[in-house]
C-alpha cells in the first residue's frame, strides 16, 4: 500500500496543488486525497505516516487534475476498494 506525494505547479493564485495517492502494486491509483493546506493529515489514519515519509513526485497539472478527477477520495480508510476489511477493525 505504497502513498505517493505527486505535486503539480501551484495556481494563479499560489495555492497549492499536491495530492497523496494510494497505489496498489502494479501502481494503479486506487484513490487521491488533495494536500490542501492540510498536509499529510488529509490521508485517512492508517496511511497517515506512510503520507508524512511518502517519496515527492512532480507531476503536470493536467495529471493532477485527471487524477483528481477519476479517484475516489474517501475519508475513511475502509471506503477504499479492497481495504472493506478495515471498518471491522475499527469497531473492535
Amino acid at each position: 500500500m505504497p502513498i505517493v506525494h505527486l505535486c503539480a505547479k501551484n495556481d494563479l493564485n499560489g495555492n497549492p496543488r499536491r495530492l497523496y495517492a494510494l497505489t496498489d502494486e502494479a501502481e494503479l491509483i486506487l484513490a487521491s486525497w488533495d494536500e490542501g493546506y492540510s498536509g499529510y493529515q488529509a490521508v485517512p489514519g492508517p496511511w497517515r505516516n506512510a503520507a508524512y515519509n511518502a517519496e515527492r513526485q512532480f507531476i503536470s497539472v493536467s495529471r493532477y487534475l485527471r487524477i483528481l478527477a477519476n479517484t475516489p477520495h474517501p475519508n475513511f480508510a475502509h471506503d477504499v476498494p479492497g481495504y472493506e476489511y478495515l471498518r471491522t477493525l475499527a469497531e473492535v
